[in-house]
């Protein structure tokens, strides 16, 4: 087994979520974060005249296996399912629909690629695109990544749909094993280039592992899932507050 092929085995395992102490693991109303770990300047006017007009939104989720939901189980514990339940509670009047399209161990030239067919193809307002992680495993060319992630966020843009950029997760054990700062600042570089909002999750989980909000390290697999699924609920809350405060 080669070097690469063990630093992804590695880096995946390390990236599941894990328990939180035998206390118990808090619950979603626990998992806040401050303004400036949500909140970023660019604004969502495609998804604030849908609001404002009460018409429905299709809001579209490109990424890879955490948005799939594998850690939890996928599904319902996914963060864009969880995303979709907190949206309807904020906005009870418009129908809002949040479609997974959270493909497993995908770089971001794989998931630009399928972009038309899975993004476009639903007409949204609003695409998010959790973008990263395995391009920082694989070490991708961090000019490549930039690149490509520059060209799929205009192309959503030259279509009129609002995008939201989503960075890597955080977990202190994968801080000595993967580099991932060459690809969250590369990804940050295009929010700004771009216009792209963008979703600080390596922050707010960092913030949360931190504060002693969720333990990430040295816990046991059986507990994964459920944990797994508490962090994809507050994700869901959290981004639907950055949404909310974008399209105000």
């Amino acid at each position: 087994m080669g070097l690469k092929h063990l630093r992804y085995l590695a880096v995946l395992a390390a990236l599941l979520p894990a328990p939180a102490s035998a206390q118990g693991v808090p619950a979603a109303s626990g998992c806040d974060a401050s303004a400036e770990l949500v909140q970023d300047d660019p604004q969502f006017p495609q998804v604030a005249e849908r609001l404002k007009a009460k018409q429905a939104i299709v809001v579209v989720v490109i990424g890879g296996s955490s948005t799939t939901g594998r850690a939890a189980g996928g599904g319902d514990a996914a963060y864009p399912h969880q995303l979709e339940l907190a949206l309807q509670r904020r906005y009870p009047g418009v129908t809002v629909t949040v479609l997974n399209k959270g493909v497993a161990g995908e770089t971001a030239d794989q998931m630009a690629a399928r972009m038309e067919r899975d993004a476009l193809g639903a007409n949204p307002a609003l695409v998010l695109w959790e973008v990263g992680v395995t391009d920082a495993v694989r070490a991708t060319n961090s000019d490549d990544f930039t690149t490509t992630l520059q060209a799929g966020v205009t192309q959503l843009h030259d279509r009129r749909i609002d995008v939201m950029l989503i960075d890597m997760q955080y977990s202190p054990d994968t801080s000595s094993v993967i580099n991932f700062q060459p690809y969250l600042d590369g990804l940050h570089q295009i929010g700004d280039l771009t216009g792209a909002y963008v979703f600080r999750r390596y922050d707010i989980m960092k913030y949360w592992s931190d504060a002693g909000v969720f333990n990430f390290t040295d816990v046991p697999k059986s507990d994964r899932r459920q944990l797994a699924a508490r962090v994809y609920t507050c994700l869901g809350e959290r981004l639907a507050d950055a949404i909310a405060y974008a399209a105000r």
